[in-house]
């Protein structure tokens, strides 16, 4: 079940007794627990029905005693584990049995909640799977890559905002995938945007910071296309501002970049939709990925991707490297035109 729909049901007060929110995606389960935090007890009634455990400090009859309780003066209380994925309990049979035993019959004034963060709790435990049979089990998945431009678009959506692809495509490879920073960004611009305002370049450069002429996504394109000039006008904006754009990461995304323009040769069907869900990316940059092909044979795109690991190696030091990330990029630009 999407967290979305976990969040509507949490609203409408349709609570389950027990819930494990468990992945390697943090957002979503913080924006799941606020949701619980703010529902399930009135703001005057937490300092007497909502109780705060931390899985490295909690024993297992702390968590029962606290569950088992039935709440003053109103109609449920909340018991909210965070940092679940310190808990001792987890790897102690006699805890487990005792946690499936409440997961059995869980009390329905409570609602119970595993905050369990950057990784997956074990399904073959026997109370993972009561809680999931009687509760809610909830995996945050992290959002790959090529999937980010598309929910920063949904998540700009529910803001009563919008935003053009190439926005999205900037924070996405800007940001990567964190997304407590990328909403972080995003909110940054709610505040100071109208409500329907399409999200632009010009808008991301002036409130984020993120220039709009010279950034990775820009670079891509002047090297898709080949122009020379672009490419080294970019990678000498970037070798005189080597803290905001670090070799380490600039070259990853140039690495994907050419995984595309390698895939896109292997294709049978080009076709725009078929493309782009055999490259997983947006129907628009399909036409950047034919383009580049037509300037860039596989066997061209295999020594590009020697020279991206190659400066990648070198820029984290490694081989006794001492080149600046500034003229390494300039190097590693020139190489991939010529």
């Amino acid at each position: 079940m999407p967290h979305r729909q976990i969040i509507r049901d949490i609203q409408a007060e349709a609570f389950k007794p027990l819930y494990l929110l468990h992945g390697e995606e943090p957002f979503f389960i913080d924006e799941v627990s606020k949701a619980l935090e703010h529902a399930v007890v009135e703001e005057s009634m937490k300092d007497f029905n909502q109780v705060v455990l931390y899985g490295r400090d909690a024993t297992i009859d702390q968590v029962l005693e606290s569950a088992r309780r039935f709440p003053m003066m109103a109609d449920r209380q909340l018991v909210l584990m965070r940092e679940a994925q310190e808990w001792p309990s987890w790897r102690r049979s006699e805890d487990m049995a005792k946690l499936e035993a409440y997961a059995q019959s869980p009390i329905p004034s409570t609602v119970l909640v595993f905050c369990f963060k950057n990784k997956k709790a074990d399904a073959r435990l026997k109370a993972v799977k009561t809680i999931s049979r009687n509760g809610l089990l909830f995996l945050s998945e992290k959002v790959r890559d090529y999937k980010l431009p598309d929910w920063i678009s949904n998540y700009v959506r529910e803001q009563d905002l919008t935003i053009s692809p190439q926005g999205a495509q900037i924070l996405s490879e800007y940001l990567g995938n964190d997304l407590r920073k990328v909403v972080n960004e995003l909110n940054k611009l709610k505040i100071v945007l109208p409500a329907g305002t399409e999200i632009s370049p010009e808008h991301i450069e002036t409130h984020i910071g993120i220039s709009k002429d010279y950034n990775v996504f820009e670079l891509q394109r002047a090297l898709g296309s080949k122009n020379v000039e672009r490419s080294h006008l970019i990678a000498n904006f970037f070798a005189a501002n080597p803290k905001d754009h670090p070799v380490a990461m600039i070259m990853p995304v140039l690495g994907s970049f050419f995984g595309k323009i390698y895939a896109y040769h292997g294709l049978k069907d080009r076709s725009g939709p078929a493309a782009a869900k055999a490259l997983k990316c947006a129907p628009f940059a399909v036409k950047q990925y034919a383009e580049a092909a037509r300037y860039y044979s596989p066997e061209k795109v295999g020594r590009i991707f020697g020279y991206l690991l190659e400066a990648d190696r070198k820029s984290k030091g490694q081989g006794n490297a001492t080149t600046p990330d500034g003229a390494l990029l300039r190097e590693t630009v020139f190489k991939i035109l010529h």
